[in-house]
């Protein structure tokens, strides 16, 4: 479908085609529309999928990355609370508590509440100590990796949020490098390497399609005014799915390699006696690597964003991608260091308008359509309270219509994570086009369709 484009001239100065600054933000703006979100919640679902199978079928965290607590004192707080739980609501521990595991203790706290409920004999204390009870045991309980992981970005990306908005940039920084670089230490030294190739790997992989679809239809939307349908855009991300993952893959495989020839060299040289001299002598050698992995991971961490748009716009190779993202960030660092702020600033507004609609919808359907209901169905609807107690007490159609609430509900929740891929890679795509124009003096406009040669604007020879 296209869009008829519209300039604005003044004094035959065309402004909107001097200042494109504003395209990101427009970015932003188009990637509220359905289509986008549809396939953000797609990579949503594929994503969860894979992580809830993963943690059924691995053991779950002994610590917290979301505490600063270590192990030892989180371990003597699960006692202390199963110690509570055997005791609450006035009942005498049961025999073999001292024996439990921590999972067992939430199990009898929600069937003890159950059944004190059923029995009709529940005060406001007895409220109150289950919340409070219950709260403690989602808090100190063991999550498996892919849980832990969600938490530790769910909160470093809110802190990320409200340090936008109170205009705090030490809070913002720290939360960017918890997500992008505290992170993946902190899932290598807990030993789930697995986690990190296999899972990294289907993430990877469905950001590039994921992403790849979504950067095409912002880049057809931008330069030709057309609007691909989640086929279309699903279509030509999938052909591209080796040039992007490659371009995301090679440059931390890359710092992998020197990184584990480092290591290598280390075993050799500075184990063995008089041995251990020729390797001082070459340690030289070896900050030469440590500066080269230094240098590549922040660039490769910097330029990311334009990584797979340069493969959804130029239909470029992998390497080529990378190329042109580390060219452009070392040739107008300022200029796109400038852009990656306008980016986070969009991404802000963006996703507090996300969660105010998505907060207003959970809350405004769950009050007007509880207002006058007879039955508990919709005991607990509303916004998705990570900490709220679940509904007891219900009948077996009470409990079976509150289950299917959840699931629409943590459909809308899931449209709101699923807008952040689509904000980002939208917006990422419009950052990469305006380096492009900063650095090539390429037009904004121009992107690779079929007839041309790819990786150019150069029309393929039929003969």
């Amino acid at each position: 479908m296209q869009g008829r484009q519209q300039k604005t001239y003044i004094d035959g100065i065309d402004f909107k085609n001097i200042f494109q600054f504003q395209s990101i933000f427009g970015a932003i703006a188009s990637s509220f529309q359905p289509v986008r979100i549809t396939i953000g919640l797609l990579m949503v679902l594929v994503i969860f999928a894979a992580g809830r199978i993963w943690d059924s079928t691995s053991s779950p965290l002994i610590d917290s990355w979301t505490s600063s607590e270590s192990i030892q004192e989180l371990e003597e707080q699960r006692m202390l609370t199963i110690a509570k739980i055997a005791t609450a609501f006035g009942h005498s521990a049961p025999a073999g508590s001292n024996e439990w595991t921590f999972s067992d203790a939430h199990t009898y706290l929600i069937e003890s509440w159950e059944d004190y409920v059923y029995e009709g004999t529940v005060s406001d204390a007895d409220m109150l100590e289950y919340q409070q009870l219950y709260e403690l045991t989602e808090q100190l309980k063991p999550r498996g990796v892919f849980e832990s992981s969600c938490l530790y970005i769910a909160h470093h990306w809110n802190a990320l949020i409200d340090g936008a908005l109170d205009l705090d940039f030490s809070v913002m920084w720290k939360s960017v490098v918890a997500i992008v670089w505290d992170y993946p230490i902190l899932v290598w030294q807990s030993g789930h390497h697995w986690f990190i190739s296999l899972f990294g790997f289907l993430l990877i992989f469905t950001l590039c399609i994921g992403g790849g679809a979504i950067s095409r239809m912002q880049a057809c939307q931008f330069a030709r005014q057309s609007q691909l349908s989640i086929d279309e855009a699903l279509t030509y991300s999938w052909s591209q799915w080796r040039p992007a993952v490659l371009a995301v893959v090679s440059p931390a495989m890359f710092v992998a390699g020197i990184s584990i020839l480092l290591m290598l060299a280390g075993l050799v040289l500075f184990s063995i006696p008089i041995i251990n001299v020729i390797g001082s002598l070459l340690y030289g050698i070896a900050l030469i690597f440590g500066l080269c992995i230094a240098l590549i991971s922040i660039f490769y961490a910097v330029s990311f964003p334009m990584l797979v748009p340069a493969v959804m716009v130029e239909h470029c190779a992998g390497g080529e991608s990378v190329q042109r993202a580390f060219s452009y960030v070392i040739a107008r660092s300022l200029q796109y260091l400038t852009y990656l702020l306008l980016l986070v600033i969009a991404m802000v507004i963006g996703f507090v308008f996300v969660r105010l609609v998505a907060t207003l919808t959970l809350d405004v359907t769950a009050a007007l359509v509880g207002s006058m209901t007879l039955n508990d169905s919709l005991q607990g609807a509303g916004a998705i309270d990570s900490l709220s107690t679940p509904a007891t007490g219900l009948a077996w159609y009470e409990q079976a219509g509150s289950a299917i609430i959840s699931c629409w509900e943590i459909i809308v929740h899931d449209c709101m994570i699923g807008w952040v891929f689509s904000g980002f890679f939208s917006a990422s795509t419009m950052v990469y086009l305006l380096m492009r124009r900063a650095c090539d003096g390429q037009s904004t406009k121009e992107i690779w369709t079929e007839g041309l040669i790819p990786g150019t604007n150069i029309p393929m020879n039929d003969e």
